[in-house]
C-alpha cells in the first residue's frame, strides 16, 4: 500500500470489538487504539519502539482523518 491509500480511517472501525491499527505515512507513525482499555500506543518507523500517548493527541487526530487502517502484523513490523 502506498501513502496514496490514505484516505482516514472510518469512525464506525472504533466501534467494532477488536483493536484498532492505523498507519500514517506523511509522519512515519503507526497507532493502535487498544479495544479494552482505550489506550493509544504509537511507534515511529523503524524504531522498534512503542510507547503510550493521549488520545487527543494533535498526531492521532492526524492520522485517523489521514492514514488508513492497518493489521496488527503491519503495525508491530513498522
Amino acid at each position: 500500500m502506498s501513502a496514496d491509500d490514505e484516505t482516514g480511517v472510518p469512525s464506525e472501525a472504533f466501534r467494532q470489538a477488536e483493536d484498532v491499527c492505523i498507519i500514517y505515512s506523511f509522519e512515519d507513525v503507526a497507532f493502535r487504539w487498544d479495544h479494552a482499555t482505550g489506550r493509544v500506543f504509537r511507534r515511529f518507523r523503524d524504531t522498534g519502539r512503542e510507547s503510550e500517548t493521549d488520545s487527543a493527541n494533535r498526531l492521532f487526530g492526524d492520522a485517523q482523518t489521514g492514514g488508513r487502517l492497518a493489521t496488527r502484523e503491519e503495525y508491530d513490523a513498522y
